[in-house]
């Protein structure tokens, strides 16, 4: 019997060593899209008011990854704005925006 309780530490350890696992779930990073169509001249698109970039009919459509919350979207035609919105994008979401 003492010998059995001097191995007794070393058989918990055992037995709880083998009882570790991991488990969870991948989840992709959140990404929403800006399509951006009807382009027939040089034109500037602005996401909340960071560096501006500028679209040519060439580049139509052109698709804007951008992060799933609230954005202002304005779409500039030399000084005249011609789009000025606020959009809300959810995950995986596609918003298609047709210059006029």
């Amino acid at each position: 019997m003492k010998k059995f309780i001097n191995y007794l530490p070393i058989i918990a350890v055992l037995f709880t060593s083998g009882c570790y696992s991991i488990s969870g779930t991948i989840s992709k990073e959140p990404l929403a899209y800006l399509r951006i169509t009807g382009v027939q001249d040089k034109l500037i698109l602005n996401v909340d008011d960071a560096s501006p970039v500028i679209i040519t009919p060439q580049k139509d459509p052109i698709n804007i990854q951008v992060t799933p919350t609230k954005h202002s979207i304005k779409i500039m035609r030399g000084d005249a704005i011609i789009v000025n919105r606020i959009v809300l994008l959810s995950d995986q979401q596609t918003l298609e925006i047709s210059v006029p």
